[in-house]
């Protein structure tokens, strides 16, 4: 106890007033006569960050006050494992959410998503597989019999399922995919015959498979007679509900342990001539009659992947919203330790928190920024994915609108995942050897993000996709305008780069300028050498203006909601948009500089405004990160709380039973 309010003394020295004293080291954390603090400012701040569902997001964090839910490090890969499914299915049997909320509330599964991920990566991984991949792609693609034998039992985790399209060989790269579904003429009822015929048409990294799965939504080649109609799903089941054995000709291998993630059974699947009904197709928008005739809603092959591979682009809302809790579960952690661990002050003495230091603050702060951006960013993607997400009856949308939505979803979940990286690795780096105690949560958090960067699309991967369609976007009005912005010259000096205007028409230009650039190198450029052009030649160029892309579309997303914040909150959170525009600005200035598109004045103001934020908002830190609404049961990490009580008895590194 006396150690404790030795190290509570001297924060408070430092976050105190200096009236009386000399200027010390901490005076940085004075606050500021006119910031905006308070307990009211942190509440508005975490519904605008929270978003939507509140009531059902304050449920589940009580609900994970139960035990089950301390985090438990040294244990067996089964047990592991174990913990993981009985959390889940804790979760989903309250009865909170539902897989019918993508029609009626689709909302709900993302902030579900965020909810699982405060507590633990491999629940939320497994969380995601069910409700989204597994669960949505059998609402969206399948038929009422589908619906009726499995909605059920997939809310409450009785029939649990998995998503079986990335192949060994190939990916999900459905031109080349091997699974195959022949239809079956001379069979006494009409049946499909599942097969995996080599070794790289493996149904690979499926999670959920190795261990608790059920049911599988198979994506196969659907062949009738001498015609392959393309790529379909086929919900088959893998084990039987009463034995947990595999079914007749499925074969289950267990990928075993991974550098994180360990709850998760990730598993590889073949099939061996196995055969399912004619009602094991997902026949929603494609249909095969008694006598084997095909018919379509969706004249193309290719178009028809797209529309059974569609919850992919959900699952990219989803990641997103996990890896947005990861890095505040990192920045929670690391500002509470660096806030009350002391170290060397001006008299030698231990009696200085390591916030007060710019090293600390200037590593976290520009994350803590970016984090928030982030989220007000995936609130709109939410908003707009939910707008056209598919799930109700008749929507129709108009073909830029969908492209529009296609490139935010593969724009944002690079952005959160490569921040949930960064975050997560300086946090780590920042808290010294405590960061690297598995009970202080870098470590799972830090695979969690790798986990994130590769699911449901490698990152540079979707940026690929975010700038082809940006390419085939060029007639929209809004895409039309950055363009001419990208040619214009901006005369953008040392004190207006550093305003939330100056940044939204350099984020403006730059995006138009890059893609101005991309477009004339593709021009004139067709047949087999566009692969030649694009994947060999412009590949920078590709990824820097999806870059573009997203950072505007974020910094956009931002200002936005600075205008549904009060006046007592928007003071301080447009300081926290700056920091984060500014700070982007700053890991590009190379490019900007070279273009031309910033004097060295500005560009020097540019670093100079990042630091002069980070000093500015360190009175509001506490705030901020309160302001992510993860209560301490959630947080649980030793020195994100008491840590000095936590090495009063011999803990073993672990936190269950151990007060702290």
């Amino acid at each position: 106890m006396e150690r404790s309010a030795r190290r509570i003394e001297a924060l408070g020295a430092h976050l105190a007033p200096s009236a009386g004293r000399p200027a010390g080291p901490g005076d940085e954390l004075q606050l500021h006569p006119t910031s905006a603090g308070g307990p009211g400012v942190q509440q508005e701040l975490q519904r605008l960050l929270e978003h939507d569902n509140h009531a059902m997001r304050a449920k589940l964090k009580e609900l994970m006050k139960d035990p089950l839910y301390t985090p438990r490090w040294n244990i067996p890969l089964a047990e592991e494992r174990e913990l993981a499914l009985q959390r889940l299915q804790r979760l989903c049997r309250s009865g909170n959410f539902s897989v019918l909320d993508f029609r009626t509330n689709p909302l709900r599964i993302f902030a579900a998503h965020e909810l699982a991920a405060f507590c633990e990566p491999s629940m939320a991984t497994k969380m995601t597989v069910q409700f989204n991949l597994f669960a949505g792609t059998v609402l969206k693609l399948g038929t009422k019999r589908h619906h009726d034998l499995l909605v059920k039992g997939i809310d409450t985790m009785d029939d649990v399922g998995c998503f079986a399209l990335t192949e060994l060989g190939f990916g999900n790269n459905a031109v080349e995919m091997q699974t195959t579904a022949h239809y079956d003429p001379a069979s006494d009822e009409v049946l499909f015959i599942i097969h995996t015929p080599t070794v790289l048409a493996q149904k690979y990294w499926i999670t959920n498979s190795a261990i608790h799965a059920h049911w599988a939504v198979v994506f196969a080649h659907l062949i009738i007679g001498n015609t392959n109609h393309g790529l379909h799903g086929f919900l088959v089941r893998i084990r039987n509900h009463e034995d947990m054995q595999p079914c007749r000709g499925v074969r289950i291998e267990d990928m075993g342990h991974k550098m994180g993630c360990n709850g998760v059974d990730n598993g590889k699947l073949w099939f061996d001539h196995v055969r399912v009904p004619r009602s094991a197709l997902l026949d929603a928008f494609s249909q095969v009659g008694p006598d084997g005739s095909f018919t379509s809603d969706i004249a193309k092959p290719r178009d028809r992947f797209l529309k059974v591979a569609d919850q992919l682009l959900s699952g990219r809302v989803c990641i997103a919203s996990m890896m947005q809790s990861s890095a505040k579960v990192a920045l929670t952690v690391a500002f509470r330790y660096a806030s009350t661990r002391l170290a060397v002050g001006p008299t030698g003495k231990s009696d200085t928190p390591i916030l007060a230091y710019q090293l600390q603050q200037r590593a976290l702060a520009p994350l803590l920024a970016t984090t928030i951006a982030l989220n007000l960013g995936l609130n709109h993607v939410k908003e707009r994915w939910a707008a056209a997400s598919g799930f109700t009856p008749g929507q129709l949308l108009d073909p830029d609108t969908a492209r529009e939505v296609v490139m935010l979803c593969c724009a944002i979940k690079p952005l959160c995942g490569w921040n949930n990286e960064d975050t997560s690795t300086a946090c780590r780096e920042r808290c010294g050897g405590q960061g690297y105690l598995s009970c202080n949560r870098f470590g799972s958090l830090i695979g969690f993000a790798h986990a994130g960067i590769t699911a449901e699309g490698d990152n540079r991967v979707l940026f690929q996709k975010v700038a082809k369609e940006l390419t085939a976007s060029t007639h929209v009005p809004a895409v039309r305008a950055r363009l001419g912005a990208g040619q214009g010259r901006l005369s953008l000096n040392p004190i207006s780069v550093c305003t939330l205007e100056g940044l939204q028409q350099l984020y403006t230009a730059r995006e138009g300028r890059l893609l101005g650039q991309l477009l004339a190198a593709m021009k004139g450029v067709s047949g087999t050498q566009v692969f030649e052009v694009w994947m060999k030649q412009q590949s920078d160029a590709v990824q820097h203006t999806a870059t573009a892309y997203a950072e505007r579309e974020v910094l956009e997303a931002s200002c936005r909601s600075l205008e549904q914040a009060s006046p007592s909150l928007r003071p301080l959170l447009e300081r926290v948009v700056l920091l984060y525009g500014l700070y982007r600005t700053e890991q590009d200035l190379g490019w900007l500089l070279a273009e031309e598109m910033l004097p060295p004045a500005a560009g020097k103001a540019v670093s100079e405004g990042v630091r002069r934020l980070c000093a500015e908002l360190a009175p509001h830190y506490k705030l901020l990160i309160d302001s992510f609404g993860i209560p301490d049961h959630l947080v649980a990490a030793p020195i994100a709380a008491d840590w000095a009580k936590y090495n009063e008895v011999d803990n073993q590194g672990e936190v269950v039973g151990i007060p702290f």
